[in-house]
Order: structure tokens, then sequence, then C-alpha cells
């Protein structure tokens, strides 16, 4: 649907009419222009290139469909087809998009259903199926060039480690995907707490998850075996845990405030202070309160206060920063996992969820090699098909922009 203005003037609409023009005017000259390349190689082209057809190809830009015909050769050495000219300008093979718009189509899809996605990221003539957009995304490879800059600052790693309930296709309950949030420092902007050298990572396997943020602690962090971690969450005893799977620096456990002093309040009204809860006798006074409640959060506190005390002792240091809002599933997962409850196959959820972390890292997202390109053909005529080349490549009678781009193909392939 287009959204129109209520008063589209003349010269709106005359600026709209001369930009489409311009950019369809553009794009047919970039055609001829990769077609007036195919001629100039075909003309002094080695005597072992035999050429078998010419084969017309449309390839999807952020502006629009490009499309041009090039000639389709056998070489007789290597016994195999290739298109020269895909061969020289190293155009992915079987692709109908560019890498661009493949990313811009990732990047879409982990925020916005498959149907939108397809209409958001490529162009307005030129609309992507959800199936399009749904293949891209199981099919394609990528990875994520990670940003190792930091803020300098003394204070203390945090890490908090959740999980996030996802639908999944085949499976009757929701499942886990875990979440976990590092963060160095925190500033205060307007009672704000913004963390500071954040990393978001997810993954639905546990071992995975733990793998990379060991990863991430070395290669970022740069931390050693004798610093210290805090690692916060809820009362689950995997993230109890956790620690044990940290094996660049040491971990420490440290229940979460909020659920703790929660579960005080609710099952027994009390509003503690982090030296209240530290203190041996009014610790024995809450195990014996908490003890013949039923309540399940009140069973994980009592076992806590009972068995590890000690896990609550970081309260009392000024350098623990705690839990932040800010690190939550709620900010970065729930508006493509919530807020559209589509049903996924758990790996595609790990892809979008690695889309999704990548973005809020500042990462950058890599198209992977999933296309070869056809390998260039051995000119056996070596210089002499050079020479002919660049004296065939006359750009004199070109525009502007059109005899730069011949230039930089000349200068790049035929020098």
């Amino acid at each position: 649907m287009d959204i129109l203005a209520k008063t589209q003037s003349n010269f709106d609409t005359f600026i709209k009419d001369y930009i489409d023009t311009l950019l369809s005017s553009g794009l047919e000259d970039l055609g001829k222009l990769l077609e007036t390349l195919d001629d100039v190689l075909a003309s002094p082209r080695p005597k072992h290139l035999t050429i078998v057809h010419k084969k017309k190809r449309s390839i999807l830009t952020t502006l629009g469909l490009i499309s041009f015909h090039r000639r389709y050769y056998y070489d007789e050495i290597n016994k195999e087809y290739l298109f020269y000219l895909d061969a020289m300008l190293q155009i992915s093979k079987r692709s109908r998009m560019m890498d661009d718009v493949k990313l811009k189509l990732i990047e879409a899809a982990s925020e916005m259903s498959y149907s939108k996605a397809g209409r958001y990221a490529s162009c307005p003539s030129c609309p992507l199926s959800k199936s399009t957009v749904c293949r891209l995304i199981k099919s394609t490879d990528f990875y994520v060039e990670e940003v190792k800059h930091l803020h300098v600052n003394d204070a203390k790693i945090h890490i908090q480690i959740d999980e996030k309930y996802v639908h999944v296709l085949g499976k009757k309950h929701q499942q886990r995907l875990f979440t976990c949030t590092i963060f160095k420092g925190v500033k205060t902007v307007k009672k704000r707490r913004i963390l500071l050298n954040r990393t978001l990572i997810a993954h639905s396997n546990l071992v995975k998850l733990y793998k990379k943020l060991n990863q991430h602690l070395l290669h970022r962090y740069q931390v050693t075996l004798d610093d210290i971690v805090y690692i916060s969450g809820d009362l689950a005893q995997y993230i109890q845990q956790s620690p044990q799977s940290i094996h660049v620096c040491r971990a420490i456990y440290v229940p979460d405030k909020y659920h703790v002093k929660y579960a005080l309040r609710k099952t027994l009204g009390l509003l503690v202070t982090d030296h209240e809860i530290n203190d041996p006798t009014f610790q024995k006074t809450l195990i014996d309160a908490l003890s013949p409640l039923e309540d399940d959060d009140a069973r994980k506190v009592k076992n806590l206060l009972k068995k590890r005390p000690q896990f609550i002792q970081p309260y009392l240091d000024s350098t623990y920063e705690g839990c932040s809002q800010e690190a939550m599933n709620s900010h970065f997962y729930s508006s493509r996992f919530d807020k559209l409850p589509n049903t996924f196959h758990m790996s595609t959820i790990n892809r979008l969820s690695t889309v999704i972390t990548a973005k809020h890292n500042h990462a950058k997202l890599i198209l992977g090699f999933d296309h070869e390109t056809y390998d260039p053909p051995n000119l056996l005529l070596g210089r002499e098909v050079m020479d002919t080349l660049k004296y065939s490549m006359n750009t004199s009678g070109m525009k502007k922009y059109t005899r730069k781009m011949m230039d930089t193909l000349q200068n790049a392939y035929f020098r």
C-alpha cells in the first residue's frame, strides 16, 4: 500500500517521475555497459574459448533490476563452460540479487515478518516473496566480524544470563533460547543506566553459548586467569553452575537482587537491605520463616541462604553493578520472537538471533561464499590479448560516469 500525501503538487509529481526515469535510464545504461564490456572480451579472446550462445541475466540491486546479455563459452583446455564476463567481474553463479540486497533482507527479517522484509528490503518495483526471504535466511552463509574496541575503564566485567522461550516447529511447548549480555562499566544519563562495552550472545545450545562467552572474554575483553567477572541471573540451576563453564578467568555467580528480594517481599512481605540479607543471624531467621512455605521462589531463596550464602556477599561490593534492565531479553529478542509469534526451526532462530546480536553489538555482518564464482580462463596469448583488450575499450564517446566506470574496469582487469 502506497502512503500518499493528502495534496500532491505538480512539482512533487515532476520530481518523482524525474527520479524514476533517471533511475530506470541508469539501470538500462548499466546493462548496456556490461554488454559492451562483453563485446570487448569476445573480440580478442583466446582461441581455446568457443562461444556457445548468448544468455540473458537479471540481477536485483537495491535500486532496481539490471538486465544484460552476455556470451557463454566453452573452455577447450579446462573442459568446462563459463561466462567470461562473469568470471572477469567475479559475479556469483546463479545469484539473482547482489550481496547488499541479501544483507538488507537478512537484517530486515530479524526485525519483521518475511513478507514485510521482502517488500521493505527490495526496490518497490521488484518486491520479493515471503518464500524467497525464507530460503535466503536458511541457505545464505554469513559470519560476524566483531568489534574489538572497548571504552577504557577500571570496571569489573559483568555477565547476565537468561533464557528466552520461543515457538519451534514440531514442538508442542516453547523451547529455550539462552541469552547472555556482557558489559564492562555503566554510565547514567538522566536516571537511565547505559551499559558500556556491551556484547550480546544467544544460542539454543548452552554449551555453544558458553563457548562463545569464553571466546569473547578472551579475545575482546582480554581477561586473564586471575581476573574476576560477575555472573548474574535468576536462581535457575544452570545459571548457578555457570562459573564452572568459564575457563578463561575467575567467574563468581551472584543471584539477581530483584529475584531474591521480590521472593522475600512476595512470600514474607519483607523489604530487606543488602546488609540485612548478608547478616548471618538474619539469614537464619529468614530460613526458619521460609521453610514451611510451599512457594517455589521461597524454596529457592531458602536453599540459597542455607547452602550458598557466599553468593550474595558481592551485594556489599561497591564494584558490583548488579543486573541491568538494558540487558533484558525484552530489549532485543521479544520484538521478533514475541510480537510476531511465528514458529521457526531452531536453526533459523539461531541464525536470526545471530543477526539481532550482531546489529546491537555494532558488528559487521558479512556474507560467506555460498555461491562460487567462475575462475578466469587461462589467457594463452599473454600480453598480446591484454594489449588488444586495452586498445579495444574505447571510452571517448561515453558519458562522464560511464567512462569513469569503464576506465576503472580497464585498470582493474586489463593492465
